[in-house]
């Protein structure tokens, strides 16, 4: 049995949910569980089987079932002495499990730091020292990682396995009673700039985002969500929440890599897409069969802003609806969001008809206020390139046991969500790059991610490509690392991919390599790319291009082998 759209609720309760002020992260699965006009009915299924409370596998629960299975847990929770403001870690192979201990340790008071399942084990207990767990709820491949480990805090680590049926009953009055900046989760940053932040996530903040979704977006009545997002993620924690509360039918698969996407799309038929924009590119990578697609209405990409190129091969898939009619070809939902951000500032919706444009990250979602920041706090003009501030209730508490960055995340009343941004008269905005990334060269500034844009929007032979800083001789020069589609050599490439550059204004790259493994563009745990491990393979040129040869590289520096 499928997910069943009897449990949907109507424009009017979802009117009533989003002007309610007495409910957030802490409760709002009982909250969806009050509101379900069908609680009994299959909401969401999985494609990992989760163990119920008797010890049993099962792949679907309604929301009474759900709500039944984070109680237990919380009274589990309780037996082991876990109380208000405890952390207690989350480290799993990501799945829908995640969202069940974030809810059963948020309903007792106690705060979930969930960890990605692929973030490699010194991040993860780095992030595990700085959180001070009193426990850590862990699987049996992590378990080998922590056993051993200097970790003073914790007194005790428990699997799955370990702990049989789930007998304990949670007491009405063990149900902790949230303020609204009360923490109820801590999610993680991707890492790709350092170690991961401990993002403070509170009661209420973290259903802003929800609630805006709810007042504004409503779901067409055959609406089935896929959630192919790591569910340690903040972007599933959203999401997981709203359509608990909204009643949309819920498919959370655990395997995002392209292949498994494909076949969550063909065997459950969402109408919506929930993802990375890495994901996504993995998925066109598989060449999928179009007929597998064809439920695809809207991709949302979350996370980083996708690459144009990506998004026009995406919307070639499946249909969607204007003005009553279906028409050939889906939509892209591209929204600009971090863990820090808790929802989207800036959303970017591309069409067929939306022409290439850029960097692009679309208008001011309303939730939002959004402004162009210099470095002394003053307003950029139009056009002028400076740091992206965002106001909204939806943003994070800051950084857990750690003041220092918190507060140098913030100019002027607004958080710094770290991009490099321009704002056009008319209210449209632009990324430029991550400021940690930009490019500062003899010929002036590159910026990293507006080079990979033009280069996948003007090199179909390009599959996909990442821009980096090297060091050549003291002088910082760009170095493009690139996977082409059809075997092109680097020599070939290089002038090719330097008049794209030129004529885009940007500098041209003193270095271009064809990526040879997955470890030449390596990604962390939520998917992006890992920059600074780039620029530290390409930190020393001078003594790094005589151990490469022309199969693989190109340069205008010589020095090859």
């Amino acid at each position: 049995m499928g997910p069943s759209h009897r449990t949907m609720i109507d424009p009017k309760l979802r009117t009533e949910l989003a002007e309610r002020t007495d409910f957030g992260g802490g409760n709002a699965w009982r909250v969806a569980l009050e509101s379900s006009p069908s609680p009994d009915a299959t909401l969401v299924r999985t494609d990992r089987p989760l163990v119920d409370q008797d010890g049993h596998d099962r792949t679907e629960f309604s929301i009474r079932a759900l709500v039944a299975l984070a109680d237990a847990w919380s009274a589990w929770y309780l037996a082991q002495g876990v109380g208000p403001r405890d952390r207690v870690v989350v480290w799993l192979d990501d799945s829908f499990e995640d969202q069940v201990h974030l809810t059963a340790l948020a309903q007792i008071g106690a705060i979930g730091v969930l960890i990605n399942g692929r973030m490699p084990a010194d991040m993860a207990l780095g992030l595990i020292r700085r959180t001070a767990p009193v426990g850590i709820y862990t699987d049996e491949r992590h378990r080998p990682m922590v056993d051993g480990s200097q970790l003073p805090d914790v007194r005790w680590v428990r699997t799955r396995a370990e702990i049989g049926a789930l007998t304990a009953t949670l007491p009405e009055s063990a149900r902790y009673v949230h303020g609204d900046n009360d923490p109820v989760v801590i999610c993680h940053t991707s890492g790709t700039t350092g170690n991961p932040k401990p993002v403070i996530w509170a009661h209420r903040q973290s259903v802003a985002g929800v609630q805006y979704r709810l007042a504004n977006y409503p779901e067409p009545d055959d609406a089935v969500m896929l959630s192919a997002a790591p569910h340690s993620h903040s972007g599933a924690i959203a999401f997981t929440l709203y359509v608990l509360l909204a009643g949309v039918p819920l498919v959370a698969i655990s395997d995002i890599t392209g292949e498994g996407l494909a076949r969550g799309i063909a065997e459950h038929r969402p109408s919506a897409v929930l993802s990375f924009n890495q994901t996504l590119v993995e998925l066109l990578d598989t060449d999928p069969d179009p007929a597998d697609l064809t439920s695809v209405a809207v991709w949302v990409s979350i996370g980083d802003s996708a690459h144009d190129a990506h998004n026009r091969a995406l919307i070639r898939f499946g249909s969607h609806v204007v003005d009553g009619e279906v028409v050939p070809g889906s939509i892209v939902d591209d929204g600009l969001g971090s863990s820090e951000l808790g929802w989207a500032a800036l959303r970017h919706v591309v069409t067929a008809d939306t022409p290439p444009d850029p960097r692009h990250l679309g208008t001011v979602v309303p939730i939002a206020q959004v402004a162009v920041l210099r470095p002394d706090g003053t307003e950029a003009e139009a056009d002028e390139v400076g740091l992206l501030g965002v106001r909204s209730p939806s943003l994070a508490h800051g950084y857990w046991n750690d003041s220092d960055t918190t507060y140098r995340s913030q100019l002027a009343g607004y958080f710094l969500s770290g991009d490099l941004v321009y704002r056009t008269a008319d209210g449209n905005y632009y990324q430029v790059d991550r400021a940690v990334d930009a490019i500062r060269t003899e010929d002036g500034d590159g910026y990293s991610i507006l080079m990979e844009e033009v280069l996948l929007l003007n090199l179909p032979e390009i599959v996909d490509c990442a821009v980096v800083a090297g060091r050549h001789e003291g002088a910082t020069v760009p170095v493009a690392v690139v996977r082409p589609r059809d075997g092109d050599g680097p020599t070939d490439l290089l002038p090719r991919v330097n008049k794209i550059l030129r004529e885009a204004r940007q500098p041209e790259v003193a270095v271009l390599e064809i990526a040879q493994s997955e470890e030449d563009i390596p990604l962390g745990a939520t998917g992006k790319i890992l920059k600074r491990r780039m620029r530290d393979k390409y930190a020393d040129l001078a003594g790094y291009l005589p151990t490469r040869t022309a199969a693989t590289t190109a340069t205008t520096l010589g020095g090859l082998a």
